[in-house]
């Protein structure tokens, strides 16, 4: 099994002046229809691997 280090430290979070923008600037990508299939699922997947999720 293979185990890396975080790269942000568990429990760290955005400053409260960023926490507003930021979320609402995740929240327009995610609603973005302009990208094709394929474009859209190469992203998902470096996304997915930038933060280590199991997809």
């Amino acid at each position: 099994m293979n185990t890396r280090n975080p790269r942000i430290a568990p429990k760290t979070y955005a400053a409260v002046p960023l926490r507003t923008p930021l979320g609402d600037w995740q929240a327009a990508v995610v609603r973005m229809t302009a990208l094709d299939p394929i474009t859209t699922e190469l992203v998902r997947l470096r996304c997915a691997r930038y933060h280590d999720c199991k997809t």
